[in-house]
């Protein structure tokens, strides 16, 4: 009967029916509670219906019946995260990994999770990085086959870009301008697109491509093949460590010049990825250059180039006015969230009287109770009233936008900055107050904002930072002003010039590509 009804979970957890899953995994455990397996499994359909404090709850049963279950200390990192815990999820990835050395999901967790922890420096992210690649990617170098592209370098160049986000995600925000200003008589673009989701984007996306390819179910050496065939000249990743990755293609060298752009927050890692696609903002001159695996590429005026929700609501005039007090938000996921970040949004908070924060996180982690109550608790231990806090669970684009129409200021994460919620809420109209840092995630911010001549908005410590905030509190007159003029400063700026920004790329890709062919 128990194998029944864990069998019979597993078969309505695959199915989607994920409150049946819990039953049957319910009465399993009734009937073993001390299997740790069947724990797991109840908190992976916890999580998959975002009862997070649940979850947490069963993969810690699952622990406390088998210390030693590495998988169970993976997802539990993973929930940790989402709730804001990282240095805890850190210490369960870790503790993955001694048990289980090769688990590589483990391993892809905690290179991401060190990005958002206070104190982790670039030096201890870059000596984790150097791990994976020795233990993954390097010994794939004996696949690594010769290059016999035709050595012209003034020929018309075949560039591939590597996803499985080519659908309605962030990078769809900076990369369709891209995609939509190449000039293709002197490129041949190509799109390999990891994934099985096709929606409005991707459609718009493959419009895009001279080649668009589904390769989802291509293993890594057959698409490194592909790849390696289709005489490629320079391979772009766009995803980096997470999600749906092809890394392994990459540490198989199959185009003479491999690039990583967007997907990655800081080095890959990888010694067969040459180039860095950065800016002067996010890796300074002769800064921090020893933590790259890859040598950066600096464009010339920032990051990215950003195309705006088609359907974005208008901006309205500061509510501030009419409500009589300020209104802070931060929109972005609540894993970029920390305790260190929550206890200075603390000090805002105290500083300006009677204010508010609105947090509505880019996940729907909002809509358990329990989750909901948890996190509340979160803002209580940093010294923030439930009444000057306002929790509203996600809604979809391009209505979430009109949230805006209820803020004044917003709050950038710290050290993890925001990059596509931070590009809406300018957008939008509202200024954003960022806080910069050593990490390159932890500049993000300041790239946006210096393109957009915000310099002010920039605090190079947590004092400056609610000095800043403070200032424009007490200012309403300079807020409406910025609100108002905020998208046509935006759209008179390299941030959102995606021609400028794709010939100052395509001129990178040029310059690059010239001494690999000259070593043919």
């Amino acid at each position: 009967m128990n194998v029944y009804n864990t069998n019979l979970g597993n078969v309505l957890n695959e199915a989607g029916q994920l409150k049946a899953a819990l039953v049957s995994y319910q009465r399993a455990i009734e009937l073993n509670p001390d299997e740790a397996e069947l724990h797991n499994h109840l908190g992976n359909t916890f999580s998959d219906l975002e009862q997070k404090v649940s979850a947490k709850a069963a993969y810690q049963k699952a622990l406390e019946c088998n210390p030693d279950y590495a998988q169970a200390h993976f997802n539990l990192g993973i929930v940790l995260a989402d709730m804001g815990n990282v240095h805890q999820a850190i210490t369960h990835y870790r503790r993955a990994l001694e048990i289980k050395p090769t688990f590589r999901k483990a391993h892809h967790g905690l290179l991401m999770a060190l990005n958002y922890a206070p104190g982790i420096t670039q030096a201890m992210i870059y000596a984790e990085q150097q791990r994976f690649n020795e233990q993954y990617f390097k010994p794939l170098a004996t696949e690594i086959q010769a290059i016999m592209n035709p050595a012209e370098p003034q020929r018309r160049l075949k560039i591939a870009y590597v996803s499985a986000d080519f659908q309605k995600h962030s990078v769809a925000y900076f990369m369709e301008g891209i995609l939509a200003h190449h000039n293709h008589e002197q490129f041949e673009i190509f799109c390999y697109y990891s994934n099985t989701v096709i929606d409005e984007i991707t459609q718009r996306f493959q419009a895009y491509a001279d080649q668009w390819i589904s390769c989802a179910e291509l293993s890594d050496e057959a698409l490194a093949s592909l790849i390696r065939q289709d005489q490629i000249d320079i391979l772009i990743d766009l995803m980096g460590h997470p999600g749906k990755n092809r890394l392994a293609v990459f540490a198989r060298k199959p185009a003479p010049v491999q690039m990583t752009y967007l997907g990655s927050p800081t080095t890959t890692g990888l010694t067969t990825i040459d180039y860095r696609i950065t800016d002067r903002h996010l890796d300074p001159e002769n800064d921090g250059q020893e933590w790259l695996s890859e040598i950066p590429i600096r464009l010339p005026d920032n990051l990215i180039c950003y195309r705006p929700e088609p359907k974005s609501p208008p901006i309205n005039e500061l509510p501030a006015f009419k409500k009589g007090y300020i209104t802070f938000s931060s929109l972005n996921a609540y894993y970029k969230l920390n305790s260190e970040i929550l206890a200075l949004w603390a000090k805002v908070l105290n500083a300006v009287p009677h204010s508010k924060l609105l947090l509505k996180p880019s996940n729907s982690i909002l809509n358990d109770p329990a989750t909901r109550e948890a996190i509340e608790k979160q803002f209580q231990d940093v010294g923030i009233d439930l009444e000057r806090l306002i929790l509203e669970g996600l809604t979809p684009a391009p209505a979430y936008l009109k949230t805006y129409h209820n803020v004044d200021i917003a709050l950038d994460s710290y050290p993890y900055n925001g990059g596509t919620t931070t590009c809406e809420a300018l957008w939008m109209g509202i200024p954003v107050v960022t806080l910069v840092g050593e990490t390159n995630v932890s500049r993000v911010g300041l790239s946006h904002l210096v393109s957009l001549g915000l310099n002010e908005l920039v605090a190079d410590t947590p004092e400056e930072y609610v000095k800043i905030c403070v200032q424009l509190a007490n200012d309403l007159e300079h807020l409406q002003a910025l609100r108002s003029g905020m998208r046509d400063r935006m759209q008179a700026s390299s941030l959102m010039d995606c021609a400028r920004f794709t010939r100052h790329l395509e001129a990178a890709y040029r310059d690059h590509v010239k001494p690999k062919f000259q070593n043919v």
